[in-house]
C-alpha cells in the first residue's frame, strides 16, 4: 500500500513537472512566434503632441470648400499618420498625382481655397513635420518615374520613386551615388531632408543632384540646380517641400563597384583617429559605417566597423539580381527581445560582434584579379539594398522612432561621454 502511495506521488509529480515544462515550452515558443511576426498592418496611436510638444485636438475643417471633381481624390477628410504612429493629422483630403498636371490643379484649387499644401510618400519623416492640420495632401507615391542615361551616367525621376526600386533598375550596371542607409524611402523625401548615407565620400545627396525641374506655389515651373537658380536649389534640398514640389530631379549615378567586406572592433573613442588615419585618406574604401555598444556591460564603449574596400570597377557579367536580407524571423526576434532587458542586449551585442560574420552573404565570386583567400565581395549595390524588414514588427502596443544627431568630428568623444 506504502509503495502504491510512493507511486503515485511520483506520478503526480511527473504530470506536475511535465506540464510546468509543457507551459514554459508553449509560452517560450508562442512568445518566440509573436516576437518574429511581421506587420499585419499600419500602427496608430493617434496623436501624442504638435511639433512644440503640445498635445492638440483633432479638429476638421469648419466650412470646407467641395471637392474638385477633376482631381483623383484618393481620400476626401479623414486622417493620415507617419511611419512613427504617433502623428496622426486631419487633412482636407489626399489627391493621388500620377502627372505635372495634377499638383499644378491641386495648388490652384488649394490656392482659389485657402488651402494649405503637403506632400506624401513614403512617409518615414517621423513626428508630423510632413503633415499640417486640414491641408490637402499631394501623395507622390505613384509620380514615380525613372530613366537611365547610361552615356551620361545620371538618372532622372520622379519624386515619388523608391530608392529600393531604384537599385533593381540600376542593377548589375549602375549604383546609386547617395542615399541613406537604406533604401525604404522615397527620392523626394532623401531631397527634401538633404539626406546622406554609408558613402562618406560622396557626402549627401545634394551632392549627386544635376538639375531638378520644381513648380512653386503660384503653379510655375522652373528649373534649378547649383550653379541655375542655385538660390531656389539650396532652399528646396533640404527644405522639407517648403518650397516647392520637385517634379523631377537628375542625379549622378556610378559604377556597381566590387567591395572587399570587413568590419573591425575598435574603442569608441578612438573613431576619430581612425577615421583621420585609416578611413579618409583611403580613396578605395567605398562605404563605411560604424555600431556603438548598446550592450549595459560595454554600453557606447565599443564600435564595430564595417567597411567596403573597392577590388573592381564592376562586377562579372553573370552578376545574379540584388538579394533580399537574409533571417528576418531571428534578426527581429533578437532585436525585441533586447527591449527586455539587459541580458539580451548583451545577446544581441554577442550576436553582431561573434556570430553575424559566419552568416555573412557573399554575392560576387572570387577571382585572382579580385581578392584571394577567404575574401568576401560584394557589389555597391548588395549593402545599400537594405530595407531592414526585421525591424519592423507586430507589436502594436509600441513604436520605435529613429533618432539622428549631428555631431561635429571635433566634440564626437565630449558627446559620447556625456
Amino acid at each position: 500500500m506504502a509503495d502504491e502511495q510512493k507511486g503515485f506521488r511520483l506520478s503526480r509529480r511527473l504530470l506536475l513537472g511535465a506540464a510546468v515544462v509543457g507551459g514554459a515550452v508553449l509560452w517560450g515558443g508562442n512568445t518566440v512566434a509573436r516576437l518574429a511576426r511581421g506587420p499585419s498592418g499600419p500602427k496608430n496611436a493617434g496623436r501624442i503632441a504638435d511639433i512644440d510638444g503640445f498635445a492638440l485636438p483633432l479638429k476638421p475643417l469648419d466650412n470646407a470648400p467641395a471637392f474638385d471633381a477633376s482631381l483623383p481624390w484618393s481620400a476626401k477628410g479623414g486622417d493620415i499618420n507617419d511611419a512613427s504612429g504617433l502623428s496622426m493629422t486631419p487633412v482636407y483630403g489626399v489627391v493621388e498625382v500620377s502627372g505635372d498636371e495634377h499638383i499644378a490643379k491641386a495648388l490652384a484649387f488649394a490656392r482659389a481655397n485657402g488651402l494649405k499644401i503637403s506632400l506624401a510618400a513614403i512617409r518615414h519623416s517621423m513626428g508630423g513635420h510632413a503633415f499640417d492640420d486640414n491641408a490637402l495632401v499631394l501623395d507622390l507615391r505613384k509620380f514615380n518615374r525613372v530613366t537611365v542615361d547610361a552615356a551620361a551616367k545620371t538618372m532622372t525621376l520622379q519624386p515619388g520613386a523608391r530608392w529600393h526600386d531604384i537599385q533593381n533598375l540600376l542593377h548589375p550596371q549602375f549604383a546609386v551615388k547617395a542615399m541613406q542607409s537604406t533604401d525604404i524611402f522615397s527620392v523626394g523625401g532623401s531631397l527634401s531632408v538633404n539626406a546622406h548615407g554609408m558613402d562618406h565620400q560622396a557626402g549627401s545627396v545634394a551632392g549627386s543632384i544635376r538639375s531638378m525641374r520644381v513648380m512653386l506655389a503660384d503653379g510655375s515651373v522652373t528649373t534649378c540646380s547649383p550653379t541655375e537658380n542655385a538660390d531656389l536649389f539650396r532652399h528646396v534640398v533640404g527644405g522639407y517641400g517648403l518650397f516647392g514640389v520637385v517634379l523631377e530631379a537628375t542625379l549622378d549615378i556610378v559604377d556597381n563597384a566590387v567591395y572587399r567586406t570587413s568590419r573591425e572592433i575598435i574603442k569608441s573613442d578612438d573613431f576619430p583617429e581612425f577615421f583621420a588615419k585609416v578611413l579618409e585618406p583611403n580613396k578605395d574604401i567605398g562605404l563605411f559605417y560604424g555600431h556603438l555598444s548598446t550592450a549595459p556591460g560595454n554600453f557606447l564603449e565599443d564600435m564595430i566597423v564595417y567597411r567596403y574596400d573597392k577590388v573592381a570597377e564592376r562586377p562579372p557579367a553573370d552578376q545574379p539580381e540584388i538579394g533580399e536580407p537574409g533571417s528576418v524571423g531571428l534578426k527581429r526576434v533578437i532585436i525585441n527581445l533586447a527591449k527586455w532587458g539587459s541580458l539580451f542586449q548583451e545577446l544581441k551585442w554577442f550576436t553582431e560582434k561573434t556570430l553575424e560574420p559566419k552568416f555573412e552573404s557573399c554575392t560576387v565570386a572570387r577571382t585572382s584579379a579580385m581578392a584571394e583567400g577567404e575574401a568576401c565581395l560584394v557589389t555597391r549595390n548588395n549593402p545599400m539594398h537594405d530595407s531592414v524588414p526585421y525591424l519592423f514588427n507586430d507589436q502594436m502596443e509600441e513604436t520605435d522612432i529613429l533618432h539622428e544627431y549631428f555631431i561635429p568630428r571635433a566634440a564626437y568623444v565630449e558627446f559620447i561621454a556625456e
